[in-house]
Order: C-alpha cells, then sequence, then structure tokens
C-alpha cells in the first residue's frame, strides 16, 4: 500500500480528530480537519491536495489507517448522522511507525550514512540504532551495509563545522597549519570548498597573496579563526567538477598539462579498474597485448596523488608513457628495492 506525504499528513489529522475526548468529529468535520493540515504543510502549493479530499478520500484513508497502524475506528450514529472515534485509548502514535514508514525512514538513514563522520551529524548513528530496533531487522545484529569512515582522523571534530560556516558567509579565516615535514604556519584563506578524497577531507581556498587554489588537509589544522580580511570571492561560472576533472585526487596544478598517460595492465588489475576507473578519461588503447596485458590510456596531470595510485598496484600496473612519469616511477621502484634489500 504505497503512501505519500499528503497521505501521511491526514493520517495524522484524522488521528487526532479519532482520538478526541472532548469533540464528536462527523464526516464533513474530519475532510475540513485533512484540508487544513494540507495546507498549513504545504502552503500555497496544498491548495490543490487539500481541495481534492472528499468523503471518498477519508474512508479510504480509514481503512489504510486501521490496515496499517491496527487502530479500531468505530462509526456512532448522531440522528441522520455518523461521527467517528477510537475504539479504546489506541491512537495510530501509540503503534508507533508503520512498516512501510520503517523501510521508507531506513532507506533514506542509509544514504544519509554516506556522511558519517562529519560531526554534525552524529545524530544520525542514534536514528540508525532505533530504526533498527523497530523495523523487521530489529533483532538482527548483522552490519549490511557499511561506507568508509576512519574515526582516528584528527580535527574533523573541531575544524569541519567553522570551516564549513566560513564558506557558507564568505568570511576569511586565518588557518594554523601544520604541513607534513615543515613547520606551524599561519596561513590567510578565503574558503570555497570542501572535499574528501581517500577518506580525507580537504579545504580548497585562495591564500592572500597567491593567485591560484590551494588545499589544506582539515586533519592537518590546528586552529581555526573568522577574521574581518576582504574577502576574494571566486568567478560566479566557476566550477569545481571542471576544476578537478582532469586530477586524481585534489592536487590540481592550472599550468601543468593534461598528459596521456599510457598503462600496461595485467589481467588481475584489470579486473579491478574496468569495474573501477582510475579516472574517469580512462580508455583501452589497444586492448590485449602479445604479453597478455592490457593497454588502457588516462588523460591526467602529473600529480602525487596519480603516483600513490598507480604505487598501490605494485607490479600489476606498469606505466609506458610519458617518459617523465615513468623515470619517476622506476626510482620510487628502485627506492623501496633498495630499502629491503639493505
Amino acid at each position: 500500500m504505497a503512501t505519500n506525504k499528503n497521505a501521511l499528513v491526514r493520517y495524522q489529522a484524522l488521528d487526532k480528530c479519532f482520538a478526541s475526548k472532548t469533540k464528536h468529529y462527523y464526516m464533513e468535520d474530519l475532510v475540513e480537519a485533512c484540508r487544513k493540515a494540507l495546507l498549513h504543510v504545504n502552503g500555497d502549493q496544498g491548495s490543490k491536495g487539500a481541495e481534492g479530499v472528499q468523503r471518498r478520500q477519508i474512508y479510504k484513508d480509514m481503512e489504510a489507517m486501521q490496515l496499517m497502524y491496527g487502530v479500531i475506528i468505530e462509526a456512532h450514529r448522531d440522528g441522520h448522522r455518523m461521527y467517528y472515534h477510537y475504539d479504546g485509548y489506541k491512537t495510530m502514535a501509540d503503534s508507533g511507525p508503520s512498516q512501510e514508514e520503517i523501510d521508507i525512514l531506513m532507506d533514506a538513514a542509509t544514504v544519509l550514512q554516506r556522511f558519517e563522520g562529519v560531526p554534525h551529524l552524529d545524530w544520525l548513528n542514534d536514528l540508525d540504532n532505533k530504526l533498527y530496533t523497530t523495523s523487521k531487522l530489529g533483532n538482527s545484529t548483522q552490519k549490511v551495509v557499511s561506507f568508509q569512515h576512519n574515526p582516528y582522523l584528527t580535527g574533523m571534530d573541531k575544524w569541519y563545522k567553522p570551516i564549513f560556516e566560513a564558506i557558507v558567509a564568505q568570511k576569511v579565516i586565518d588557518l594554523i597549519y601544520h604541513p607534513f615535514g615543515k613547520e606551524l604556519m599561519t596561513v590567510t584563506v578565503s574558503p570555497y570548498h570542501l572535499k574528501q578524497y581517500n577518506n580525507r577531507w580537504f579545504l580548497i581556498g585562495r591564500s592572500k597573496g597567491l593567485n591560484t587554489l590551494s588545499n589544506y588537509a582539515i586533519d592537518r589544522v590546528e586552529g581555526v579563526k573568522e577574521t574581518s580580511k576582504t574577502y576574494e570571492p571566486l568567478d560566479e561560472d566557476f566550477d569545481f567538477d571542471e576544476w578537478f576533472s582532469d586530477v586524481v585526487g585534489v592536487s590540481v596544478d592550472p599550468n601543468a598539462p593534461v598528459e596521456t598517460v599510457i598503462l600496461h595492465v595485467n589481467d588481475r588489475a584489470w579486473h579491478y579498474i574496468s569495474t573501477k576507473p582510475l579516472h574517469e578519461s580512462q580508455s583501452i588503447l589497444h586492448g590485449k597485448q602479445a604479453d597478455g596485458r592490457w593497454e588502457i590510456r588516462l588523460k591526467v596531470q602529473d600529480n602525487y596523488e596519480l603516483r600513490s595510485l598507480l604505487r598501490s598496484f605494485g607490479d600489476e600496473i606498469e606505466v609506458m608513457a610519458p617518459a617523465s612519469l615513468r623515470n619517476e616511477m622506476k626510482e620510487m621502484a628502485e627506492s623501496v628495492f633498495n630499502m629491503y634489500n639493505k
């Protein structure tokens, strides 16, 4: 039995009427209560739905409420008219959400759990637990869906929210920032965007005195202070999807060329990257070669994240071109080899 938003609004209005101990609600009263509820919830946009509430709809709603919530609605004759109320004290609210409503909430909560780790959405964990206790999975302790989340990253609980608020309010902030391998520094930033990559969050902004954008890992932030300095807005047509389109990760160099990267990939790696591409530009160049490997092409900038990604495949992926990237990968491989053969 499909339930839409307007139906739930009507059920709640009828629930109050049927539960009343001081007033008798006749059919015309029930129709009017539902119309008022729809107008209150939907405003002017709900006028069409409110006008559509007729006696036939009320009868259907009463039948649905009894089936979905287990309530009993009695009709009492008053002369030539009938009024309606619950038999006893059990109301729709006493029955809790219906299974259909629980299923809808569970679906929504599953989607929202993708934001696990964002501090001001911690309430989702409590919602998820409460839904499970009243759903058909309530007695099961098996977790059937998981999303990647690193609870040990520092900074998210303290700095995500003030940075997010500064972006929305277009306020310049001073970041107390500690880059890897460098001294603690204070950076004045016009903040624009938050991006997640490889289970880490990054602030994208423009530092004072620089013409290009920089990224700052939030787990390396040690302080955030809002300032009254002049905010430097982005152009109205700036598109972050386009900004990141030629890179793996978050490191963009607007002056670096987009290069054609040729890779030879063995069967094991191919089965993986054929369903989870290394980059949106990934394509098969010549298919499977005589040596049993696949030849694929990427069109990307050479950056740290690309090299880290390729290195993670070990000997399953070989860089053939460009020569500069091939040499970098070769030097890193030799360094690792020497480290393990001291």
